[in-house]
C-alpha cells in the first residue's frame, strides 16, 4: 500500500488532488482547515477504507503538532507528501501603498512557515516510505528572475521562502534516497480570490491529473536541487 497525504483538501487543487490519488490506489490522508467545507466527506462512501480527513491548520503550531500524532497512529510511513495548502493575500497594492504588513507576515506564515511545520513534523514518515517524495506547490509567482509584478507582496515573497525551504529539505531527503519537487500548477480555475476563478485557464482536476502524472508516472532525474516545474513539466527560472 502506497500511503500519501496532502494539505488544503477543502475544495480546489488539494480535493482533486485526493480523487486522483484514492482513484490510483493510494491510502490518502487528507488534511483541510475548515470542517464546515464537506466535499471531501463526499468520497468516504467509494473509498471509506483508504481515506482520513484530519483537521489542520498549517499557519498553527498547535494544530500541526496535533495532525502529527493523530496521522502517526492513522499510518506506517507516508510515500507522497504533498504540500498544497496556501492562501492569497492583497495582491491589489503596491509600493507607495499602504501595505498590511501584519496581512503580508499571515501570508509569510501560512504559505512557507505553514509548509516547513508540515514537512518537519511529518518527515520521520516520509524518510521511512519507499518514495520519500514531497511535492510543494508553489507558484511563478516565487521566481526572482521571472518577476515582473508590481505587487502581491506576501503572496510572491512567501512562495520564494517556500522555494528555498524545498531546496533545503530536499539536501537532506537526497542524502537518503528521496526528494523534492516544487510545482506550479497553472492558472486553475479555484476559489483562492474568495469567488471561482473564471478566467482560469485549467480546473483544478486537470491540474492535479497532470501533476500526478508528472511526479508518478515519468522518470524524473534526481539533481542537486529540487526540480521547479510546472504542470506540464516544463521547468521555471529560479
Amino acid at each position: 500500500m502506497m500511503y500519501a497525504l496532502v494539505t488544503g483538501t477543502d475544495h480546489g487543487l488539494g480535493l482533486s488532488l485526493v480523487k486522483e490519488l484514492l482513484e490510483r490506489g493510494f491510502f490518502v490522508v487528507a488534511c483541510r482547515l475548515n470542517p464546515k467545507e464537506t466535499q471531501v466527506d463526499e468520497l468516504r462512501d467509494a473509498y471509506s477504507n483508504r481515506l482520513e480527513i484530519v483537521e489542520l491548520d498549517i499557519g498553527d503550531d498547535n494544530s500541526v503538532k496535533a495532525m502529527k500524532d493523530r496521522v502517526t497512529a492513522i499510518v506506517p510511513h507516508i510515500d507522497l507528501l504533498i504540500n498544497n495548502a496556501g492562501i492569497l493575500g492583497d495582491i491589489v497594492k503596491g509600493l507607495g501603498d499602504e501595505l498590511d504588513y501584519n496581512e503580508i507576515l499571515h501570508v509569510i506564515n501560512v504559505n512557507a512557515v505553514g509548509t516547513l511545520r508540515v514537512t518537519n513534523a511529518l518527515s520521520s514518515l516520509v524518510m521511512n516510505s519507499n518514495l520519500k517524495t514531497i511535492v510543494n506547490i508553489s507558484s511563478e509567482a516565487g521566481s526572482v528572475k521571472d518577476c515582473s509584478r508590481k505587487g502581491w507582496f506576501g503572496y510572491c515573497m512567501s512562495k520564494s521562502a517556500t522555494n528555498m525551504l524545498s531546496a533545503i529539505v530536499h539536501n537532506n531527503m537526497r542524502e537518503i534516497g528521496g526528494r523534492v519537487i516544487v510545482i506550479h500548477p497553472g492558472h486553475m480555475a479555484t476559489y483562492m480570490r474568495g469567488h471561482l476563478d473564471t478566467t482560469a485557464k485549467i480546473t483544478s482536476d486537470e491540474a492535479a491529473e497532470k501533476i500526478l502524472q508528472l511526479v508518478l508516472d515519468t522518470e524524473l532525474p534526481v539533481e542537486e536541487r529540487p526540480l521547479y516545474l510546472n504542470y506540464l513539466g516544463e521547468r521555471l527560472p529560479w
